[in-house]
């Protein structure tokens, strides 16, 4: 019955891959025809002049089949997903990451079960292979997140700049679209855009805000948003908003100075059991066989285990100073 209900699943998985090579055949063959007729991408005509071409414009579209689509398009988490892979800077389709997601998941249950042939270790191989990829998202949008607070502060600089030289503020934005790195130059490209099709400024800066998970960002949204309000030098509140982004940064690295011992504290006590084993295993495999062949050996490996990622969250949160 496994093994039926695990077929179904890679059948399902497969015929899911082959209609979306499909569509993106298809995709590629419209894309190819508007090019012969001379309906050229933006971007393209961009790059053929010689100008640096911007990433503004996403598909968004939740998977290639129009069925699918209009499905997830009503589920809260697949729209939290969307805006995940968003930020995490990938191109990746939420069908797309969901389909790689469930096969990760039946390819860890089919080891787990070959390697232990137990169903329960091969359920927590199935539900390890599966989460994986959403854990490799996460780090990459914290990476990103991470390069964007870090120019912030040029990008604001830049900015203040720019409207102190007498530009209007939506050209100043501009001015940063051009000159800064990714991926504060996309964001901003974006918001430029918006503003250029129509929508109002303020609109347009609380979408970024939306878009970016950036503390620092909602400063300056906020910031802006309210000189907009109540008026005021608009100069000054930015580069009051620029120098209190400096002062977290500042506050921060004294954090992560403080905090160093208890984070190679939590890493040692991480990775020392688990070294351990892995040694004994090696230098003694018939003294520690014994514990996968009782019950009460794995019962204790088992709580071995959930009490170390128990120990590791807990020192986790001490040393996670938010500021």
């Amino acid at each position: 019955m496994i093994y039926l209900f695990v077929a179904v699943l890679l059948f399902g998985a497969t015929a899911a891959v082959v209609v979306a090579m499909n569509l993106r055949k298809q995709e590629q063959g419209t894309r190819s025809l508007r090019d012969r007729i001379g309906a050229q991408d933006p971007r393209a005509r961009l790059r053929a002049s010689g100008g640096a071409a911007l990433a503004i414009e996403r598909d968004t579209r939740m998977s290639s089949m129009p069925f699918l689509d209009r499905f997830l398009r009503k589920m809260t988490v697949a729209r939290g997903l969307e805006l995940l892979l968003y930020q995490a800077g990938s191109s990746m389709r939420v069908g797309m990451f969901l389909l790689i997601m469930a096969a990760g998941a039946m390819i860890a249950y089919l080891v787990g079960y070959v390697v232990f042939a137990r169903l329960l270790h091969a359920l927590v191989f199935m539900v390890v292979g599966g989460v994986a990829p959403l854990l490799i998202l996460h780090h990459k949008k914290s990476v990103r997140m991470k390069a964007f607070s870090e120019e912030f502060p040029d990008a604001l600089d830049l900015l203040v700049s720019a409207l102190r030289a007498g530009i209007s503020f939506s050209s100043a934005m501009q001015i940063v679209a051009d000159e800064s790195p990714e991926p504060i130059r996309s964001e901003f490209a974006i918001v430029v855009e918006e503003q250029a099709l129509g929508l109002e400024m303020r609109e347009a800066l609380t979408n970024m805000a939306n878009r970016v998970d950036s503390l620092d960002l909602k400063f300056f949204v906020t910031a802006v948003v309210l000189q907009r309000d109540t008026g005021g030098n608009l100069t000054e509140v930015l580069d009051n908003t620029s120098r209190l982004i400096r002062d977290r940064f500042r506050i921060l690295g004294d954090i992560q100075t403080f905090t160093a011992q208890g984070r190679l504290t939590g890493a040692i006590l991480t990775c020392l059991p688990l070294g351990l084993a892995i040694f004994m295993v090696i230098v003694a495999p018939e003294y520690f066989h014994k514990m996968w062949d009782l019950p009460s050996g794995r019962a204790v490996l088992g709580f071995g285990a959930l009490m170390q990622l128990l120990g590791s969250l807990a020192i986790r949160q001490i040393v996670n100073i938010k500021v």
